[in-house]
């Protein structure tokens, strides 16, 4: 029983090591687009190859953490996927990356350096799902809400969900905020199941 376990914790143990190292890139990354006064454009460029590339081709990523795969190999291949416009510290990531056999952190580089420019702006990621989509009014006023419960500017990201029923679940970070009518059905069902089988015995 422990062979599992202990191969769930490295698992989990990888997993917070290449968290830690996409922000270390994330952060050097920072540093030279504050220099060159391209902050924004660099999380534009992040961004856009993350959509462009990487989610239109999920052979990419799979390419890129092959170890079997050399580093030169992988170098030319995202050379030609770079557009021509791209950045001197785009470029200048990449060529890093590739140097150190690390180009399977792009995603989370842009995950990351989204996260510091949220912090320094004040902003916070908040996935709403609902039942339906939202109007302009009621997005106006949940953001109106959150930013008062947050105390921070609340940037939405709502997806619908048909099976909801009605109600909202609201995503913080680990925090979730349900007023879903489905969840309070189930809970009531649950409860209702409970007291059933407890009367059985």
């Amino acid at each position: 029983m422990a062979l599992p376990n202990a191969k769930h914790e490295h698992v989990l143990q990888a997993g917070s090591a290449r968290a830690r190292l996409a922000k270390l890139y994330a952060e050097a990354l920072l540093v030279t687009a504050m220099k060159q006064n391209a902050v924004d454009e660099a999380a534009e460029e992040l961004n856009a190859f993350v959509a462009g590339v990487l989610d239109k081709d999920p052979e990419v990523e799979p390419f890129l953490s092959n170890p079997a795969i050399g580093k030169k190999i992988k170098a030319a291949v995202l050379e030609e996927a770079l557009p021509g416009h791209a950045s001197e510290s785009f470029r200048g990531l990449f060529a890093v990356l590739a140097k150190n056999g690390r180009l399977d952190l792009i995603r989370g580089i842009a995950a990351a350096y989204r996260r510091m420019l949220d912090e320094r702006e004040g902003r916070v990621r908040v996935k709403v799902t609902a039942a339906t989509d939202l109007s302009d009014a009621q997005r106006g006023a949940l953001t109106a809400t959150l930013s008062e419960l947050l105390k921070k500017q609340p940037i939405l990201d709502v997806r619908v969900d048909q099976d909801l029923l009605g109600g909202l679940i609201v995503q913080v970070g680990d925090r979730v905020i349900d007023t879903s009518v489905r969840t309070r059905l189930q809970t009531l069902r649950t409860l209702l199941l409970d007291k059933g089988s407890s009367h059985g015995h």
